[in-house]
């Protein structure tokens, strides 16, 4: 079996086997010290070099976009959301969930962001509400796009927004750095580029935002304010039983991150295995959607057949899984992940396995209709 899924991905031995090694009670001073050394440099490769600036959680990513609003947002805010397939729609739906005044850009899947979709809203006060707070899944992982990080931030800037960026599936795959682009919320998870079991999501906060969390009320739920956590995470500790074995895996990875030569070197190797299968996909006969998408992944469109099929032919008799699109892309679209523990080889194999499933869902239409 190998897995070029979003996340979980094919996890690399030396964080695999991290389960079957001994490790530190969580409430001792060792273990704190370890998490504060790995917080500090993940802090490093997000680029926020504010202290004690980010936190984690034993939650999914779900969870901690439901606590950054919680905690960041109040009914006195208005949020504007990059909508552009199910994390931004999940955005959406969290923020009218918890009462907070939004509107959304809207785009359909294959439709690229670009500068016009915020003409609407320059210096807008709707309702007499101003924005105070953009949201935007960097990489609409349902879709593949990767948005412009540098219009989003220029318009932040220009229009004095808060900026809050999921970038769990961008996340040491594509260029990202909070201070450069004036991030101040950051969401990733362990699952994806950190190449990790799931079960831990990671916050990172601008100083501003900080602030903004410190003076909000206390959010509804208890076991996610942000206060509590900030207040905990100068010790390396949480206010709850953290994921423990995650922490270390995650530690295992930062050592494998910086043994191949660090960030952009881990970045480019990524690339390259992209760069590899959008270059030999399509001589094969697949078509990729022609929006900008990140290293994590590659969407591959489907016309003829049933891409939801092909996944489930390549899975049962290959042992090959890749992710498969929900609703109305369920049987349009298939990702194929780039990060974790696979090789040109194996994406090579993958290719051909793909080929054989595309084809004997065809044969099997073809004879169905006979």
């Amino acid at each position: 079996m190998t897995m070029f899924t979003c996340g979980p991905v094919e996890m690399f031995k030396e964080a695999a086997i991290v389960r079957s090694l001994g490790f530190v009670h969580f409430r001792t001073s060792e273990y704190g010290q370890m998490v504060k050394d790995i917080l500090k440099e993940i802090s490093q490769l997000l680029g926020n070099t504010v202290e004690n600036s980010l936190i984690y959680l034993a939650s999914s990513g779900t969870g901690a976009m439901e606590a950054v609003i919680e905690n960041c947002m109040t009914v006195k805010d208005k949020a504007l959301v990059i909508n552009g397939g199910g994390f931004g729609k999940r955005f959406c739906e969290l923020l009218e969930y918890h009462n907070i005044p939004f509107e959304s850009i809207d785009l359909e899947w294959n439709e690229t962001l670009t500068a016009k979709h915020f003409e609407p809203f320059e210096n807008s006060l709707r309702g007499g509400v101003k924005f105070t707070t953009l949201f935007v899944n960097i990489h609409e992982t349902t879709s593949g796009q990767l948005y412009d990080i540098q219009l989003i931030s220029d318009f932040c800037k220009r229009n004095n927004l808060y900026l809050v960026v999921d970038a769990i599936s961008s996340f040491l795959a594509d260029d990202y750095n909070m201070e450069k682009y004036g991030i101040d919320t950051t969401i990733i998870s362990s699952q994806k580029g950190l190449c990790c079991s799931p079960g831990m999501a990671l916050l990172s906060f601008s100083r501003k935002m900080i602030n903004k969390i410190n003076s909000n009320p206390l959010p509804v739920s208890k076991y996610f304010d942000f206060k509590d956590y900030l207040i905990n995470i100068p010790r390396g500790q949480t206010p709850y039983t953290p994921p423990v074995l995650v922490m270390y895996e995650i530690r295992e990875m930062l050592k494998l991150i910086n043994k191949s030569g660090g960030k952009d070197c881990w970045i480019n190797k990524v690339k390259e295995k992209t760069n590899y299968f959008r270059l030999k996909a399509p001589q094969l006969g697949f078509k990729i959607p022609d929006y900008p998408m990140s290293n994590m992944l590659t969407a591959v469109q489907f016309d003829d057949v049933s891409a939801y099929e092909v996944i489930q032919v390549l899975k049962d008799k290959y042992h090959l899984y890749i992710n498969p699109c929900g609703g109305k892309l369920a049987d349009k679209l298939v990702r194929v992940s780039h990060i974790g523990n696979t090789t040109v080889e194996d994406i090579d194999n993958l290719l051909d396995k793909l080929v054989l499933s595309a084809n004997e869902v065809k044969e099997r239409n073809v004879y169905a209709k006979l």
